[in-house]
């Protein structure tokens, strides 16, 4: 038993060594640089990986683009509203005149709300893996002169400070492969033809006669021209979202990940605030 003791010990000193080694060393800038970028480079292809799969972002409670706040408006206006005409004579349901359009659009059928919903969602899946090249460009360019303190920040500081330094660009950079997502899925032919709606002349009887409303007289809504810029940052700040989670990981286990720099960086006496 004594002489299995001391191979063992052999083998654990330097295993020891090493972690001490790492909480105790002085790390340079450019050692601080190069674990923050690793740590972003990792993080941004695992949540990548994460968005791109199917249902990546429609079944993430966290990242699920929404209605635009103009559009959430119309639907909410068609659900639960209505016109009343002659002095409450005639109250026509706006769902009844959304179900009247719907006959006749394109690109829309049921649900238009949640059809549009389920496409915009899908295109920034679509998309999600058109943003590794972009986004990973951006990390390499990056210069952080105050690395130090976003190493001792709080658990998404790296993410963050590439957040505020990169998402006009990012989002400039990435906009037409969101765009030729939300083709694809035909996202704005649906929003296309719900910006229509406004424009819709219902016709209905009354006293035996045909009369015709249009729609805009009565919704005083204006949408955006198209959904790209909107689907575009949506889908950029869940990536950003999914960064800053795996920073979260990093930072409370630097010594998981199959990266020595990482290890270092993060597991070192300046990450602990030292």
């Amino acid at each position: 038993m004594k002489k299995l003791l001391i191979p063992i010990l052999f083998l654990l000193f330097p295993i020891s060594f090493s972690c001490e080694e790492l909480l105790t060393t002085q790390l340079s800038d450019d050692e601080i640089v190069e674990g923050l970028k690793a740590a972003l480079d990792i993080g941004l292809d695992n949540s990548v990986a994460t968005a791109s799969v199917q249902d990546g972002y429609l079944k993430h409670e966290i990242i699920k683009i929404l209605l635009p706040p103009e559009v959430k408006a119309l639907q909410d206006k068609i659900q639960n509203e209505s016109i009343s005409l002659f002095n409450g004579v005639v109250n026509i349901q706006y769902a009844d005149i959304m179900s009247a359009y719907v006959l006749l659009a394109p690109n829309i059928s049921i649900d238009p709300f949640e059809e549009l919903i389920v496409a915009m969602n899908k295109g920034a899946e679509n998309a999600a893996d058109k943003a590794l090249p972009i986004f990973g460009n951006a990390i390499v360019n990056m210069s952080i002169s105050d690395g130090l303190s976003i190493l001792q920040g709080d658990s998404t500081a790296a993410t963050d400070y590439f957040y505020t330094n990169t998402n006009t660009a990012l989002i400039t950079a990435f906009q037409p492969d969101v765009k030729n997502a939300l083709d694809q899925t035909k996202a704005n032919g649906i929003y296309q033809d719900l910006v229509g709606f406004l424009n819709f002349q219902y016709e209905f009887n009354y006293l035996l006669g045909t009369q015709t409303l249009k729609v805009s007289d009565y919704i005083n809504l204006s949408l955006p021209a198209t959904l790209d810029e909107y689907a575009t940052q949506k889908a950029t700040d869940g990536l950003f979202h999914l960064v800053g989670e795996e920073e979260k990981k990093i930072r409370k286990d630097p010594f998981a990940w199959a990266s020595d720099i990482i290890a270092k960086v993060f597991g070192s006496i300046e990450a602990q605030g030292g």
